[in-house]
């Protein structure tokens, strides 16, 4: 290894960006988030947005080209703002393998956690899971032989699906001190070849460490099942804090 990219120095979890994957199967579904309950959950700099979060659910097989893992993966996007430039934010997100975790936390911030995620297709049925620490806290069930009604929502829902993701990144250091604070943004390169669109439900819960229910509501709505070639690029950093040496471990 002629420079240094991850740890462990001598062998890294995971390989250079980008990183892609074909035929990654997934599901999403939009919800309405409170304006109160969204703009609790966003870290400095950040802004709430107008329009529909997303829930999706992915399963991705071995990486193209690069030494990952198959792993699934839950995430929620809700619509924010950075200096007037809309975009989504990732307030929760989990994974079933570490490299997948240390990836998107050491690169671009996502603040990924493990836990078990069920995702299981057969046919035009779907259902989905995420548990952590013995609790279910996101649970998700679709049928793709129902039509939705027509709510303009998926239509709005794959626009947003669009924008960029705007990351809050922190690494702190040893000594109580912030080591990097910085947003970074990137756009994740979705190349669908099949699309089917039904009617899901979403059930949420919350624990001590997951608060999901508190911003994402359960109920019933239009479901996108996808099966698709998604590429996740290096991205950029477009805010960074700067930090002294002796600056506390205190969010700014």
């Amino acid at each position: 290894m002629s420079e240094p990219w991850s740890m462990p120095w001598s062998a890294p979890v995971f390989s250079r960006p980008p990183h892609a994957w074909k035929g990654v199967r997934s599901v999403v579904m939009a919800f309405r988030p409170d304006p109160d309950r969204l703009a609790a959950v966003l870290p400095p700099m950040l802004e709430a947005g107008d329009g529909l979060g997303m829930v999706s659910m992915l399963s991705y097989g071995w990486g193209d080209g690069h030494r990952t893992h198959p792993f699934n993966e839950a995430v929620v996007l809700v619509p924010v703002k950075l200096n007037g430039t809309e975009g989504n934010y990732v307030p929760f997100i989990y994974v079933t393998t570490d490299e997948a975790m240390i990836a998107g936390r050491e690169m671009a911030g996502w603040p990924k956690k493990l836990a078990d995620i069920s995702w299981e297709r057969d046919g035009d049925r779907f259902a989905g899971s995420v548990t952590r620490w013995g609790v279910t806290i996101l649970e998700v069930e679709g049928d793709l032989s129902t039509a939705p009604e027509d709510d303009g929502s998926i239509a709005a829902l794959m626009a947003s699906g669009q924008k960029p993701t705007f990351n809050y990144k922190l690494i702190p250091g040893p000594g109580h001190r912030i080591e990097v604070e910085e947003i970074t943004s990137s756009s994740l390169q979705i190349l669908p070849s099949d699309v089917g669109i039904g009617v899901g439900r979403i059930r949420t819960a919350s624990s001590e460490d997951d608060p999901l229910a508190a911003l994402v509501p359960g109920g019933t709505g239009p479901l996108v099942a996808m099966v698709s070639d998604n590429t996740i690029p290096l991205g950029e950093v477009v805010h960074r804090v700067e930090h002294s040496t002796t600056t506390p471990l205190e969010v700014s």
